[in-house]
């Protein structure tokens, strides 16, 4: 019988310490720190097998790897490499300028204004109010939503036009 959980044993430190190795070594630790937490991991799996708490169908190794992530995000936590999310935002600043809008998008704004007013409010009524066609065509007094489709494609189409004939395009391409 001791032989049989030897050979186990063996088993499981030479399939599941590199594996255990690796997912430490990507959360910024060293092998010495991977071996600790190999150990602890099978030392916890063997308590819970002899208290008989284990959950059923779940295979040693996948048990054995859940326990080990465990055990390396607190030995990081310990040790101060790890960073909790309350703490982030001290650590880590946003720079002023990351929410401006970039000055394309900002220019895009004068090509639609420039397709024409009506094109404007067709295109903002139906982007930014999310109006249906059903609801534009009432609206903007088309004679039928398809009528207000197509329009609505006419005023895009000048949009597009007056964006290739722009520097924009050449200096997109």
């Amino acid at each position: 019988m001791r032989n049989h959980e030897d050979q186990w044993l063996e088993e499981i430190y030479r399939n599941l310490l590199p594996q255990v190795a690796r997912m430490v070594h990507r959360m910024n630790g060293n092998l010495e720190m991977a071996k600790d937490v190999f150990q602890d991991a099978v030392i916890i799996y063997l308590e819970k097998q002899r208290q008989q708490t284990l959950p059923a169908n779940v295979p040693a190794q996948a048990y054995i790897m859940g326990i080990a992530r465990i055990c390396c995000i607190r030995k990081m936590k310990q040790t101060g490499r790890y960073t909790s999310l309350e703490n982030i935002n001290s650590d880590i600043s946003v720079p002023a300028d990351y929410y401006a809008l970039p000055p394309v998008e900002r220019s895009v704004l004068n090509y639609v204004k420039a397709a024409g007013k009506r094109c404007l409010q067709l295109l903002q009524a139906f982007y930014y109010d999310h109006l249906s066609i059903q609801e534009i065509a009432a609206g903007f007094d088309f004679k039928t939503p398809h009528s207000a489709s197509v329009q609505k494609y006419k005023c895009l189409e000048k949009v597009r036009e007056q964006i290739k004939q722009s520097d924009y395009a050449e200096t997109v391409s």
